[in-house]
This record gives C-alpha cells, sequence and structure tokens, in this order.
C-alpha cells in the first residue's frame, strides 16, 4: 500500500482500534506465554504503573526467535537478518507477533527490498499528536541478538503493555525500521515521509542495542536527548522509583537522527556504547542469545515504557529545564556499511 494511504488513515481512523488478519505463512507463528491471555484483562491491571507490565520471559521468547536460537515454525528459523530473506521473514513474525495482541501490522514499502514495519496505537480520545517509538529490525548478516533484535524486542515488548495504560491522550506509532545498517536507510524515508505529510509528532525514542551491562551497573545511555527529553527521563526515572543510572552522549548514527534532521525531537536509548561497556561482539558473528543480559534488557525496557507512558498520558514536563547542548556531551562513531555483503568480522 502507499505509506501516504497509511498515515492519512492514522488520523481518519483515531477512534477505531483496527485488528486485521493475517495472509502471512501460517508457520511463522509468533511464540505466546500464558501471560499473553492475562492481556485481554485490563480491568485487573488499570491500577498498576505501565512499567510492572513488562515481562522478561515474553521478551526473552521474542529475542530467541529473532535471533535464530529457536524455531518460530516449519521453515521459520530466522537465522540472519541482513539478507533480503532474513529480513523478510523478521517482518512476518512481527507482524504475526503484533496481530496476536490486537495490532494491525502496517507495511511501510519504500523501495525495492526496503519495507519497515509500523503500527499504530490511538489515544482514547482522538487526537493529532504521535509519539514514536523505535528500533531498526535488520543486522548484519549474523544473528545480531544485541544488535538489534534487543532494540526490536524491546519496542515489541513496549506496544504490548502501553496498549493497558487507559485514559491515554496522544497516539503512538510503533516503527521497526528497515536497512539502518546500510546507512539508516529506512527511517530516513519513514521521518521524510511523516514530515510531508505534516504528521505532529511531538518526540521520537530510538532504542538501538540494549542487551549488554557488562559492570552490572544498570547505566543506560541517552545520546543526543532533544527538547524536554533530559529532563523528562530523569523525572520518570525518579517519579517511577526506577532509580537507573543514566549515561548522556552525542552518539549519532542511529535512527534518532533520520527524525531530528526532520524537525522532530528524538534520543536514542542505549547500552553505554560511547564509553566502552558495550557488547564486545558488536557487528562480529558472535552477536549470539547467549550474551544478552535479559535482567538489563527488561530493567531498561521498563524505564522507555514509563517514559513513553507517561508523555502518552501527558503528564508535564519538569519545571526550569536546563537545555544543555548535545555537543557539549562525548560522543563515539558507529559503524555503517557500504552493503549488507560487506565482511563480517
Amino acid at each position: 500500500m502507499q505509506y501516504k494511504a497509511l498515515v492519512t488513515s492514522f488520523v481518519a481512523l483515531a477512534a477505531l482500534n483496527a485488528c486485521a488478519g493475517s495472509s502471512l505463512n501460517p508457520g511463522l507463528q509468533a511464540p505466546r506465554t500464558n501471560s499473553q491471555a492475562n492481556l485481554n484483562s485490563l480491568a485487573a491491571r488499570r491500577n498498576q504503573p505501565v512499567e510492572s507490565l513488562v515481562e522478561r520471559t515474553r521478551m526473552e521468547k521474542h529475542l530467541a526467535a529473532l535471533s535464530g536460537k529457536t524455531q518460530v515454525g516449519p521453515e521459520g528459523l530466522i537465522p540472519e537478518r541482513g539478507s533480503v530473506q532474513g529480513r523478510a521473514l523478521t517482518r512476518a513474525y512481527l507482524s504475526k507477533a503484533l496481530e496476536g495482541i490486537g495490532y494491525k501490522a502496517e507495511p511501510h514499502a519504500y523501495r525495492t527490498n526496503g519495507t519497515n514495519m509500523t503500527a499504530r496505537l490511538m489515544a482514547d480520545v482522538p487526537t493529532d499528536e504521535y509519539i514514536v517509538v523505535g528500533a531498526h529490525m535488520d543486522s548484519v548478516k549474523n544473528a545480531g541478538a544485541d544488535d538489534n533484535a534487543s532494540g526490536t524486542v524491546a519496542v515489541l515488548e513496549i506496544a504490548t503493555v502501553l496498549k493497558q495504560l487507559p485514559n491515554r491522550k496522544v497516539n503512538v506509532l510503533f516503527a521497526w525500521f528497515d536497512e539502518e545498517e546500510i546507512g539508516l536507510i529506512g527511517s530516513r524515508y519513514l521521518a521524510k515521509e511523516l514530515r510531508k505529510q505534516g504528521m505532529k509528532i511531538s518526540s521520537m525514542h530510538n532504542i538501538d542495542m540494549l542487551g549488554w551491562d557488562g559492570d552490572k551497573d544498570r547505566t543506560i545511555e541517552l545520546a543526543q536527548p532533544d527538547g524536554i527529553l533530559w529532563d523528562y527521563y530523569n523525572m520518570v526515572n525518579k517519579t517511577h522509583g526506577l532509580n537507573i543510572p543514566f549515561d548522556r552522549t552525542n552518539t549519532g548514527q542511529s535512527d534518532h537522527e533520520s527524525f531530528h534532521n526532520e524537525g522532530f525531537h528524538s534520543i536514542c536509548i542505549s547500552e553505554e556504547y560511547t564509553s566502552g561497556d558495550m557488547t564486545p561482539h558488536y557487528h562480529r558473528k558472535g552477536d549470539t542469545f547467549e550474551t544478552i543480559n535479559l535482567d538489563y534488557l527488561t530493567s531498561s525496557t521498563r524505564l522507555v515504557a514509563a517514559v513513553v507512558g507517561d508523555l502518552s498520558l501527558k503528564v508535564p514536563a519538569p519545571a526550569n529545564i536546563q537545555r544543555t547542548p548535545n555537543d557539549r556531551f562525548p560522543s563515539r562513531k558507529r559503524e555503517l556499511h557500504g552493503s549488507y555483503d560487506e565482511h563480517l568480522h
């Protein structure tokens, strides 16, 4: 479908809760847990903070499937996400998972062999304002457990739990970007299209590599936070009692830059890439399921869920925000590739 029509439908269908059937390969079944049945029981959880609904076990099963650890059905193993086939299998898996929790999966085909996956969560009262929560779903030609199945799973989990948050006043667009590894291509196309269509995006939250915590201090890197986002993350971290250490940086070369360049306030959430507490398996064959710190991934996902949840409720930002320029903080260049066929070290 043309993405122009998709964007138009975001506003026109604001009051609808869409849930479409799937024509995907029935063998590509998203893993189900007993807890997913409980997602239909909103009344029992309405008074819980949204981050408390994040489930490590559910994330672990998605991560195992997306990093080639477990089969997801007949011929459904996803051993890598750097080929046309591997990325197609990933989109099929995400589509099935999204439909299983009540979303309509909305592909954004922007060029030959380039397709992002999106889904929308409409506010309880119709509005034209959006928050974007995204991660790149591709990898180099490896299992890519940390880079970036970890981010892919975090966004999927946030989409799962935010459906249970009542009284949302802002729409949320979830996005899984294609072709990040070869130059942020998928996110650039999507950000440009949303800008062209006049989408009112108040903030964009990009999750890129969130599975390594070598020193076990739980620190999260917050890179290039625009506008109120640095202060807002700190506020929510305190008010929700999460108390996670932050490392602020000026590191780019990830999908948040595509949105920043289109004038949208954005931020990148990751492990401590800039200071060096990052996976030693970056862009290597060793980036496998077994290297992921699932407790760290879970606690970090809870933070982003809490932040996006409060933003969707329009919880006010703290007073007296200090807008310190990002260029006053350290940065470290990320590695992009000319093609997926470049040598994998």
